[in-house]
């Protein structure tokens, strides 16, 4: 059995710092919607006028409407935490069944693709392990909103990839999708401000 251990490769406090994932299970619940929808065959197809037509594609797109109608990014924000933490952990993951180190395999994957989205896709992935992948999908978002989304395009099926490959070198999908559950759930919990008396 697969265990992702997000932490171990995060550290503890980084999850903490994601812009607006303070106290509502409903984002870590969101971005484990997508996740699932990441492994739809549906959701890799290469056949669509726009992206945003694929099932990860309209969750993106729904939470970007509800942040619009609300007047903020909360939504899109969590998203974008989550998928580069779930990222980041499977990143981990499947460099070690490759015998390479995290940064050895981020170094092949950013060789991997020469598009822009992809790049910026491998140096989020990589900020999260340097405490900076908050700032970098921050800075993003502010700068070009299209590119923004780009990002969480490609961080899901970056993602539904991940997850497709180690599910075919012996460990179900359903048993990476538990653990990267877990692992969100713990973040979205540890990320909740302290109680005071």
């Amino acid at each position: 059995m697969v265990s992702i251990r997000v932490f171990a490769v995060s550290g503890p406090g980084r999850a903490a710092r994601w812009a607006g994932w303070r106290d509502e299970r409903t984002h870590a619940r969101a971005c484990q919607e997508l996740l699932r929808a990441s492994i739809d065959p549906a959701s890799h197809r290469e056949d669509v006028v726009s992206k945003l037509d694929l099932p990860t594609g309209r969750l993106i797109a729904a939470a970007a409407h509800a942040d619009v109608d609300d007047s903020g990014v909360d939504r899109l924000a969590n998203l974008a935490g989550g998928l580069a933490l779930a990222a980041l952990g499977l990143s981990a993951e499947v460099a070690s069944r490759g015998e390479k180190t995290l940064e050895e395999f981020l170094d092949s994957l950013e060789q991997a693709g020469d598009d822009e989205v992809h790049k910026l896709m491998v140096e989020t992935i990589r900020g999260m392990l340097h405490d900076q992948g908050v700032e970098i999908m921050g800075r993003t978002l502010a700068q070009d909103q299209a590119r923004f989304l780009d990002l969480l395009l490609a961080l899901t099926t970056y993602c539904g990839t991940s997850i497709l490959s180690l599910q075919a070198i012996g460990t179900p999908a359903d048993t990476t999708l538990t653990d990267l559950e877990d692992a969100l759930r713990n973040a979205g919990d540890e990320a909740k401000p302290a109680a005071t008396p």
